[in-house]
């Protein structure tokens, strides 16, 4: 069976890595389109329910996750993963934009303070969804495990000793508003990342209550 995504192009540059994304034909385009799976993806990173997300249905990603394009889930996901990791910077954020000519066809821009880590990120999130769409019946990914192993890889990349642990901590107070100090993480913001109006959110309820 095709993957999910095919990642045609990635271009690093000095502040952002932007990939060029198709959503295979076959595969769903919404998030809407396969509510069940998408709840998989928010049971494995929930925070990504409270990114900063400046779309028309509301600030935040939980306001348009029930129906938006896949690959501005892929977005959210990477750039959750890359916080979680510790090693992203004060604030991670990206941008999913559709190419004219083709509603499957997206770039997806990430804040790039490492290229090891934004591909690393962007690859894991990649698979973690091909789970949760196409082969939820097999063993689910290990989003702590992924984080800790791909902190490590960049880590030892940079000639440092990665933890990993406890990374992306404060994050749930600096989406209400809390103050951050130089230690901590700041809001992930994923700004102008839609391509479509939100205004029908349909199927999900997100935030902690199960899909229906």
């Amino acid at each position: 069976m095709a993957d999910l995504f095919n990642i045609l192009k990635v271009t690093v540059g000095p502040k952002k890595l932007t990939a060029r994304v198709l959503v295979n034909p076959g595969m769903p385009l919404m998030t809407s389109e396969d509510v069940e799976a998408t709840a998989r993806v928010y049971y494995l990173a929930p925070a990504i329910a409270e990114h900063m997300c400046l779309g028309d249905a509301g600030s935040k990603f939980q306001d348009c996750m029930g129906h938006t394009e896949l690959a501005h889930l892929l977005e959210h996901l990477t750039v959750e993963i890359m916080n979680e990791t510790g090693l992203a910077g004060g604030i991670s954020s990206g941008r999913t934009r559709g190419v004219m000519g083709d509603d499957r066809l997206f770039d997806v821009e990430i804040s790039c303070p490492d290229d090891a880590l934004a591909v690393g990120a962007l690859s894991s999130a990649s698979f973690m969804m091909n789970w949760a769409y196409l082969h939820a019946d097999q063993t689910p990914p290990d989003f702590p495990g992924t984080v800790a192993a791909l902190a490590s890889l960049v880590g030892s990349l940079r000639g440092e000793a990665a933890t990993g642990d406890g990374a992306g901590a404060s994050l749930g107070a600096a989406a209400n508003g809390a103050e951050c100090g130089a230690e901590d993480f700041g809001p992930i913001d994923t700004e102008g990342a839609s391509v479509v109006a939100h205004d029908d959110v349909e199927g999900a309820v997100f935030g902690g209550a199960a899909a229906e």
